[in-house]
């Protein structure tokens, strides 16, 4: 690692310079940030992996650390390196802002990404909400999706970005799954694991082995696993911007998983070899590791903050990405966030953000600075997942025994009651919070009951998971489901177990087995219906902390943890009844006549009943009441 002052360097050399490859009809412009290198040169190939240089052409500084080279005509479809002297030593590596490689992102790919555009991506736009918590996001990996023979979607395209375009694709039960299956669900946004170019994965032979995609390779480009042609540049932007497209056309935004917290490789990695040293955070001389995966992005640095800024804008602007959720925000630092959050909003004004208000380790940044949970009031329009609410629902997540409010551990109610009314002591305001009791991450809800709640039949335990996603729609924020959560979605072990953390495990145990949908299709049906009832009632989406105090009022606690939630304003009354324990529990009612909208099977506009006075509550269940606080005529 070369020696220098990280303050000389951004005073000296920070820059505004549009970097990476600039195509014209008569000249193609190459421009890298390398402000301490000896030389630079570019390397042009014909092949994205093999033979050596067409040729290598050297780059001239041109000001404040970038070098540049312009040739003489549109070089599209060439491949193409940089290699850099440091201390008499050549490395070659790819540019870091590379929009286009070959297989494995060896080499960039020069390409004029206008003419990779698929028919009628001119009318695709961004997906806008009101408001954020409008929103109801599927979380989902790509291979995952449609892998299972039982997606139904030809062999030729499972585990592919083409899955998301294929329409009328059915379960082995003749319901509708995947593309269908969302949008049957009503899902406003899907987010989508990373697709960005990582490592782990040799997309060579992408069935011999499996990764979620937490290993960045090549940040401006997408993973060619996820391709029908991974050797073919053109071809993982086209069939990319096509599943946006496919989503779009439906009503649904697409979100993007992001990883800006860390590489893959430091070292080897492209931006350590355009300058070692300045993108990553070292502490006594070593590099730290808050991410817990061997390094960490200084994003503090103005030319980090740049890098970051930049890519993201580029995804946005290219892709028409609806969304961003970033691993690990808190490695990265406030100054850079609210950056990212100001120029994307400039882009698309309803921009949905969001992040893990965690590290994951001790990071080489002041406390103060990090884009954490404590900090979250310092954050403009980001939003952080509330793990929180998610332990209290269905018990400690690290704690395979320990159970949690729907499945018997009834003294968490208070913690309950703060989650539906969208109260953390971290958040401002509901539109922070992004509820969820699953994700990728750990056991899967349906598994978790499995080993924590081990005295209850299998009805008792569907009983608690139709709670716990309950308790996440009707509750004030965001919500956020694991797609397949709404069938019981479980990672099974051969042993008898389930998997905990399945980030490189077969797709045995990651697909989407779709055929689960046709076992468990009346808890998907009533999860489909309470995401409806969400979005037709104002009341569960309330934008402030205000709105939430002024609309809302909590019955005082009953010594066996039952809930009872009043919601309001002009036109209607909402009151949600929640029962954890194992018996039917009597409820006395505000005065009026109730109609019931939610019991524990059935979602209805409709009243499925009228009541007055009282209403039993069925055991480890909810119940949602309406009434009209003006007089309907007729």
């Amino acid at each position: 690692m070369i020696h220098y002052s990280l303050e000389d360097i951004d005073s000296s050399y920070a820059c505004d310079e549009e970097l990476g490859v600039s195509l014209y009809s008569d000249r193609t412009v190459f421009r890298v940030w390398a402000p301490l290198a000896e030389a630079v040169e570019v390397n042009l190939y014909e092949s994205g992996d093999e033979g050596c240089p067409l040729f290598v052409k050297p780059m001239t500084k041109v000001g404040r650390g970038v070098w540049q080279l312009e040739l003489d005509g549109n070089a599209d479809g060439i491949f193409y390196t940089y290699t850099y002297s440091y201390n008499g030593e050549r490395t070659e590596g790819v540019d870091p802002y590379a929009r286009a490689a070959g297989i494995n992102g060896k080499r960039g790919c020069v390409l004029e990404l206008s003419r990779l555009n698929p028919h009628g991506w001119e009318e695709s736009d961004f997906v806008s909400l009101s408001r954020p918590t409008d929103a109801v996001i599927a979380e989902t990996h790509v291979r995952d999706f449609s892998k299972h023979p039982s997606s139904g979607i030809d062999s030729a395209d499972r585990g592919l970005f083409r899955a998301f375009t294929v329409t009328g694709s059915l379960t082995p039960g003749g319901l509708p799954s995947c593309l269908g299956h969302i949008r049957r669900m009503g899902y406003t946004h899907v987010h989508l694991l990373p697709i960005a170019d990582y490592g782990r994965l040799d997309e060579t032979c992408p069935e011999a082995s499996y990764n979620w995609g937490y290993d960045p390779e090549n940040y401006n480009l997408p993973e060619g696993s996820y391709s029908s042609d991974p050797y073919d540049p053109r071809t993982r932007i086209l069939e990319l911007k096509e599943l946006v497209m496919s989503l779009h056309k439906s009503g649904i935004g697409v979100i993007m998983d992001v990883v800006y917290n860390h590489t893959f490789k430091l070292d080897g990695s492209a931006l350590s070899k355009a300058f070692p040293g300045y993108y990553y955070r070292y502490k006594d001389g070593k590099p730290s590791n808050g991410s817990g995966c061997g390094n960490e992005i200084a994003s503090e640095r103005a030319m980090v903050r740049k890098y970051i800024v930049d890519s993201l804008c580029f995804w946005a602007r290219e892709y028409k990405i609806d969304g961003f959720r970033f691993d690990l925000m808190a490695v990265l630092d406030i100054d850079t966030m609210n950056e990212v959050s100001r120029r994307l909003r400039e882009i698309n004004p309803g921009v949905l953000l969001y992040g893990e208000g965690w590290t994951g380790g001790a990071i080489a940044l002041d406390g103060k600075s990090s884009a954490s949970k404590a900090n979250a009031g310092r954050l403009d329009g980001i939003a952080f997942f509330n793990d929180g609410y998610r332990d209290a629902l269905k018990g400690e997540t690290f704690v395979d025994a320990a159970v949690g409010y729907v499945s018997g551990n009834h003294i968490l109610r208070d913690r309950i009651v703060d989650g539906l009314l969208g109260r953390e002591k971290w958040a401002d305001s509901p539109s922070r919070l992004v509820n969820y009791c699953e994700a990728h991450d750990n056991l899967t809800l349906w598994d978790k009951l499995a080993v924590s709640a081990v005295s209850y039949h299998e009805r008792g335990r569907k009983k608690m998971a139709r709670l716990a996603m309950a308790l996440v729609l009707l509750a004030q924020g965001i919500p956020l489901l694991q797609l397949g959560q709404e069938f019981l979605r479980s990672k099974p072990l051969e042993d008898g177990g389930f998997e905990h953390n399945s980030y490189a495990s077969p797709d045995s145990v990651n697909s989407l087995k779709w055929d689960m949908l046709d076992e468990n299709s009346e808890d998907a049906q009533y999860i489909a219906g309470l995401i409806g009832y969400r979005k037709r009632h104002r009341l569960l989406r309330l934008g402030s902390s205000e709105e939430v105090q002024t609309h809302s009022y909590v019955a005082d606690p009953s010594a066996e943890g039952t809930i009872m939630l009043r919601l309001f304003d002009d036109s209607e009354e909402l009151l949600v009844l929640v029962n954890p324990i194992s018996r039917a529990k009597f409820f006395m009612l505000p005065d009026g006549e109730w109609e019931v909208n939610i019991t524990d099977c059935c979602v209805s506009e409709s009243p499925l009943a009228v009541c007055c006075e009282g209403m039993f509550v069925p055991p480890i269940s909810v119940m949602v009441l309406k009434r009209y606080r003006w007089k309907r005529s007729g």
